[in-house]
């Protein structure tokens, strides 16, 4: 269960981690860049930056730096496919950041499959990056969404208000990605630890209800924090951030499944009185 002053912490992620770019010369740099900020993962305390210059040949020399390191570690690197919230596989191998220097250098051509793979592409990249924790994979020390995985800095929060159980409250952000579509984050404040809170996004509002339009991620009830990204509504609908911070609907927040269905934690409106 969260409180509410690490609920505002998390909510100021979108303002400290970002996507920038700018231009600087270095020999056999175009100027061209982007800086990606890597936030630590819970109970690791390591983050950093990642950022891709452009080459007069149109390929792409990759910088990590890091603060946090252990001097003595080593911290193997990699480009995943997907946005960090679902997964996937190796894209590329970056050179590991030596715990002493805290950064390293890698260039790019191909994926790790020979793929080519130009700057512009990299920055189109639907893919994410993971640092590890001193040559053990099983644990991400930091990470960043890059590429149309991006967050671009625009969001929308709802309130979400008491329902059958009391002193149950929360916040529904949404979150726009470079691709159009959207990160929401749901931080509920008394959820139950142990349990997992099912959470739908429905057609109408909290007094005049129209059905289900999507299944989101649940909440955990120990961090009281659940995350979805969204793409499509029920039936495929194209659900991209713009129509969705206008979606006249609401998010409802269950105890849990089965006949716990019917008992709300918190539920609030989207776009019928908040905006």
């Amino acid at each position: 269960m969260k409180t509410a002053q690490q609920i505002l912490a998390y909510l100021l992620i979108p303002f400290a981690f970002g996507l920038f770019s700018c231009v600087e010369e270095m020999p056999g740099i175009s100027g061209r860049n982007y800086v990606y900020e890597l936030k630590a993962t819970p109970d690791q305390g390591i983050y950093g930056q990642m950022k891709i210059r452009e080459r007069n040949d149109g390929t792409t020399q990759l910088e990590l730096v890091l603060n946090g390191v252990n001097v003595d570690g080593s911290y193997p690197a990699y480009i995943h496919f997907n946005n960090a919230l679902e997964g996937g596989g190796i894209a590329i191998t970056l050179t590991p950041v030596d715990g002493h220097s805290r950064n390293s250098v890698t260039e790019i051509s191909t994926l790790d499959s020979g793929t080519p793979i130009t700057f512009e592409e990299l920055h189109r990249f639907d893919g994410h990056l993971n640092i590890q924790l001193d040559n053990d994979r099983g644990i991400i020390a930091a990470q960043a969404d890059i590429g149309k995985n991006a967050l671009t800095g625009r969001f929308q929060q709802f309130t979400l208000h008491e329902g059958d159980v009391q002193g149950v409250s929360g916040i529904f952000t949404i979150e726009e990605r470079e691709s159009t579509f959207s990160l929401i984050t749901i931080n509920i404040d008394g959820s139950i630890p142990g349990k997992l809170h099912p959470v739908t996004l429905n057609f109408g509002s909290m007094f005049h209800k129209s059905g289900r339009a999507v299944i989101l991620n649940p909440v955990e009830g120990t961090t009281g924090i659940g995350q979805t990204h969204l793409e499509h509504l029920d039936g495929d609908l194209v659900a991209p951030y713009e129509a969705l911070v206008n979606f006249q609907g609401f998010i409802r927040v269950h105890l849990g499944t089965g006949v716990e269905m019917n008992t709300i934690l918190a539920e609030g409106n989207i776009a019928f009185v908040e905006n």
